[in-house]
């Protein structure tokens, strides 16, 4: 699970954006855009466990 803690610590301005603008396309256009908060942890966890080591270091590229 230390991945997921290197990934926050690296990006975690990025996910911030990201939260912030689906809460306010959902205020100004619809609800719809609040169904992307919900998706956001799927690609977050998926570049965790992609990038990241057991200790939460990046990886080096291959």
């Amino acid at each position: 699970m230390n991945q997921l803690g290197g990934l926050w610590r690296d990006t975690w301005w990025v996910w911030a954006i990201f939260l912030a603008l689906s809460l306010a396309l959902g205020i100004v256009i619809g609800w719809f855009f609040y169904l992307l908060i919900l998706c956001l942890p799927v690609p977050f966890a998926y570049f965790a466990f992609n990038r990241y080591d057991a200790q939460g270091n990046e990886k080096a590229d291959l």
